[in-house]
């Protein structure tokens, strides 16, 4: 039984995760958000919806196809995600080059500033 296997896992570990559940003979029952490792895992799907239990006989493409509510559901949640992604785009090439130079301009002075304390030149006390 796995509960959301792939939380904390990084890219190569969430593949060598998914070949060794393909490569398993006996049964394994996985409860995640993540659609892509269910797609790659997935055989058999059960879909538990207000107290009912439906049975899919074939892999997770196979259960969005049949199953209309999860189908629209994945489909809505991939357009949301394009709508961020472009509109995340968009406002990052509708700064002006003056706002881009005063980004820099304020992430270097962030990274010079460190803990906000000004160091003394350190010759500043020798020819008091």
């Amino acid at each position: 039984l796995l509960d959301e296997p792939t939380n904390h896992l990084d890219i190569p570990s969430k593949e060598m995760l998914e070949t060794a559940l393909r490569s398993f003979e006996g049964t394994v029952i996985a409860i995640s958000h993540d659609r892509y490792f269910l797609r790659q895992i997935a055989t058999r799907v059960l879909s538990f919806d207000e107290g009912s239990i439906t049975d899919y006989a074939g892999d997770y493409a196979y259960f969005l196809e049949k199953n209309e509510k999860a189908g629209t559901r994945d489909d809505r949640l991939k357009a949301k995600q394009k709508v961020i992604d472009q509109s995340q785009i968009v406002s990052k090439s509708k700064m002006s080059k003056a706002e881009k130079a005063k980004e820099k301009k304020d992430r270097a002075k962030a990274f010079g500033a460190g803990s906000g304390d000004k160091s003394k030149n350190k010759n500043a006390g020798r020819w008091a």
